[in-house]
This record gives C-alpha cells, structure tokens and sequence, in this order.
C-alpha cells in the first residue's frame, strides 16, 4: 500500500510542477470531452462517501473537488488508474475488466471520497449506434449500454417494426446475435381478435341403373304332369361402388308355365333405378382472441379411437381429432398492421383409405388358436388444409379458398357380349354412377381490440325463462320474459359485432 501511495503522490506532484503528466497530454481531447462530477467535501462525521461507478476499458471518468486533495489510494491500479490534472481535478481511467476501489484523502488525512469502480470489456462503436437508432428510429427511447462484450438494448418502441429495426441496427457491432440482449416493450395494442367464418359446401349425385334376368325352363319326358330335367338361369349384375341397391324404384317383371301345379317354365326380370342429389352446408363462426406472438387453436367435431400398440402385447387407445379446426399465430407489427400466421383444417372420418383386420376373441387352450373373432375397423380421414403467413390492416379480412374436389366414379357390370349389344344390351347391365364436388372457403379478420365493459354484451340466455304448464299448453310458449317494474331485462343495448347464434 505505500508503493502505490508514494508512486500517487509522485504523480501528483508532477502533475502541479508541470501541469500535466505525460498520459494526460496524450489523452487531452479524451479527458475533456469526458463527463464531469462535482463533489462536495462532506462534514467530518459525514457517515458515508462511496460512491460507485461502471466503466469499460479505455473510458474515463472526470471528478472535481472542492478541496484540495493531498493522497490518492488505488487497490488495483491494473484494472482502474487516476490521472491527476491538478489537486482538485483527476480523471478516472479503465485499465482492464474487474472491480477494484479508489480512496481520496485530504491533508489531514480525512477521507474525501471512495470510489468502488467496476471496469467491463465494453463493445466499440456504442455512440454511433445510439446516433443510428436516433436517426433512423426517431419515435423510439432506447438506451443502449455495453456489458461484458454484449449489447443491452432497454427502453420504448412504438411497435413491433421499429424494435425489429433496432435490433437489425445493432447487429453489426455485436459478435453474434446471442450477443444482444433484448429488453425492449412496445408502446402499441398486443391483443388481437379474429372473427373466424367457414363455409363448405358439398353436393353429391348418385346414378344407378340395373336389370337382373331370371328364368327356367323343362324338358324331358312328361311324367306325372312333372318333368324330369329343369333348366334355371338368372343374371346377377351388381352394385360395386355402394355395395348394393340404395333404394328408388324396383319392379319385378315376369310370367310363369305351369301345368296344374307344375312349373314348366319362366321369365322374370327385376329393374333397380335410383338417382339421389344431396347438398350438403357447413358452416362455423368463431371469434378468438390472442395475444401478440402467441398461437391459438380452435377446434369443432370430435376424436375417433386408434389403437395402439405398447410393451409386452398391450394395447391402448388413442384419440385423434378431425373436424373443423383453426391455428393461428398473430403478431402486431405497427398500429394497425398485423403479421398473421394462420392455418386451416377440414376433416372428415371416411371408410375409404380405412384399415379392417380380424382379431380373436377368444382362444383355445389345447391349440392356441382363436376360436372366434370380430372385425376391427379403424376409419381414415378425409382432409383439406392449408397453411399461410399474410400482412394484413386491422378490420381486413384474408380468404382462403379455391379448396375444390371433385370425385366421379362410374361402374359398369353385365354379361359378357350381351352387355355390348346396341339397345338390347341395357337388359344385360347395371351402371353404379357417383359424382362428389366440395369447396370450402375460410374469411379471417383480424381486429386490434382493447377490455370491453361487460355490461355492452348480451348473453344468449338473457331474458329466458321456462315457461309454467299452463301457459304451454294454452298458449304453447316455450319460454315467457318477465321483470319487475321497472326493471332493463330485455331492453339491454345490443352489443357491437357479431353475436348470438346463427339460425338457418
């Protein structure tokens, strides 16, 4: 402690017998530009005079005192050194990052102040960069610091775009982006409603059209009014499509020979029309609410049992969903603009594409095997999904459509040859015809919302009450309003936008 005691007062007294040490004059304009601290000699019993600062290497910082200062004390001059520039003004310098503390005394040897000073390996260029966030982000109050080699950017931006602007502006005078450290808050709306519609429509036509010829005819030697020999024949042309006849019209055609109570031969023919056109309309109306850079999910139908397979031979079940669903990502850039990633959902349980296998219920003990079993059948899934990432206003809507299929599948069955025959050959064939067409069309709209008084909605149930048997059976009410004098109940305000129930 005395070497670096008298290697202070050395300086000091180089510093007034020659008005500068030599560090001083190679760091003038440094030492002048650096901020100035006024210090106020503190009363003897003054109980505390630490003070403590942050500074990076190759910075300083300027104190001036009101009194003379007669001894300077450094713990570290490695990591903080003083430059005296008279007996009241001396600059505090960086050396290298750590902490380390500075006493000055007075001539009688009272303490003036302690400094406890902490040196980081601050990052270059930080002036310039508050210069560039000044000029190109003028709306924004954000103060950057230099810790440790890493970027600390705090303060206000007015929304999303200008934070995202700073953060680009600092890259370059960081080491990676892990580098900097954002502590940002914006200032604009963060939470965002969506008014969610979807419409589906499907239209199915179904066609079939089929003959089925039947006949016997004997031959032989007549005895007892009964024949020896019969011949029969009958067509079967199917329906492979649906399986089997739908409905519609069925006629059976035909005449029969007998003698007394014996056949002698016949013709018959049945005839399966039908034509069916189904139209099909799904729609739903959600309204969801999210806040900025968070996801949402949405979710109309149900979930269908899968099976699966565990350890040791052991089944559990599984549930998936399918129905009509929603997942949506919404982050607000500016007032008024809104990122929005959003994607859309449309399944339906369907045979086709589905897995069936035959499972034992049951086994013997002498062979092992299943003495019974049962058809398990795990159904597939018809499914229409989209996904995107739009810029969009608040108040405007984003459609996602074009979502078209279409399905035509056509049999034919008959007899061979016949069936080929011009006119005639309708008699040998049936004809399975089926056509499919679905679209489906999903309109988002984001709004930026604020907390709504609850007293501006009405609830669907207001105003209900079940109705007493005799006012149903005399007037057939199914619900009766009622309040006291002077009570709003059913006069409420109707609430803005879209609420309720939507009835077709």
């Amino acid at each position: 402690m005395s070497a670096n005691r008298n290697i202070v007062l050395f300086g000091l007294a180089t510093a007034l017998s020659c008005g500068a040490p030599a560090f001083a004059q190679n760091n003038q304009q440094q030492l002048s530009g650096a901020p100035a601290a006024q210090i106020t000699v503190p009363d003897v019993n003054a109980a505390d005079v630490s003070q403590e600062i942050t500074l990076t290497v190759n910075k300083s910082y300027m104190i001036e005192f009101d009194t003379d200062i007669d001894d300077i004390i450094i713990a570290n001059p490695a990591i903080a050194n003083v430059t005296a520039r008279d007996r009241r003004r001396v600059a505090v310098m960086g050396v290298a990052p750590g902490e380390s503390n500075i006493v000055f005394l007075d001539r009688s040897g009272r303490k003036l102040k302690v400094l406890e000073v902490s040196v980081t390996d601050g990052v270059a260029g930080m002036d310039q960069l508050r210069g560039l966030i000044k000029k190109y982000v003028p709306t924004s109050k954000v103060q950057v610091e230099a810790v440790n080699g890493r970027i600390i950017l705090a303060g206000r931006v007015p929304n999303l775009s200008a934070a995202d602007r700073v953060v680009q502006l600092a890259k370059p005078y960081a080491k990676d982006d892990a580098s900097i450290l954002n502590l940002m808050t914006i200032d604009g709306k963060d939470q965002v409603t969506l008014k969610v519609r979807f419409v589906e429509m499907q239209r199915s036509v179904i066609k079939q059209m089929g003959i089925n010829l039947s006949g016997s005819i004997g031959f032989g030697q007549l005895t007892g009014n009964s024949f020896d020999n019969v011949f029969n024949f009958a067509s079967a042309n199917g329906f492979p499509i649906q399986g089997t006849a739908l409905g519609g019209i069925a006629a059976n055609l035909g005449y029969q020979n007998l003698v007394g109570a014996a056949l002698q031969s016949s013709l018959g023919a049945r005839i399966d029309a039908l034509e069916r056109v189904g139209v099909v309309r799904t729609l739903a109306e959600p309204n969801l609410a999210a806040i900025s850079g968070e996801a949402g999910k949405f979710l109309v139908g149900g979930e269908f049992p899968v099976p699966v397979a565990q350890d040791q031979g052991q089944i559990t079940v599984a549930f998936k969903p399918f129905g009509v669903g929603l997942g949506y990502t919404p982050v607000v850039l500016s007032e008024g603009r809104i990122s929005l990633q959003v994607s859309v959902e449309v399944s339906e349980l369907s045979q086709t594409g589905g897995f069936s296998s035959r499972v034992g219920t049951g086994i013997d003990p002498d062979t092992g095997e299943p003495t019974s079993s049962a058809i398990l059948t795990i159904p597939a899934l018809k499914v229409r999904r989209a996904e995107t990432t739009v810029e969009i206003p608040s108040g405007g809507s984003l459609v996602i459509a074009g979502l078209i299929q279409e399905s035509t599948r056509q049999s034919l069955d008959g007899l061979p040859g016949a069936k080929d025959i011009p006119i005639l050959g309708a008699l040998f064939r049936s004809r399975d015809f089926v056509n499919d067409e679905t679209e489906l069309v999903v309109i988002v709209t984001p709004y930026l919302v604020d907390p709504t008084d609850p007293q501006g909605f009405r609830d669907p149930d207001r105003g209900f009450v079940t109705p007493r048997d005799l006012r149903t059976v005399l007037f057939g009410k199914l619900n009766e309003v009622y309040a006291v004098p002077g009570s709003t109940v059913g006069k409420a305000p109707a609430p803005k936008g879209s609420s309720g129930f939507i009835v077709d």
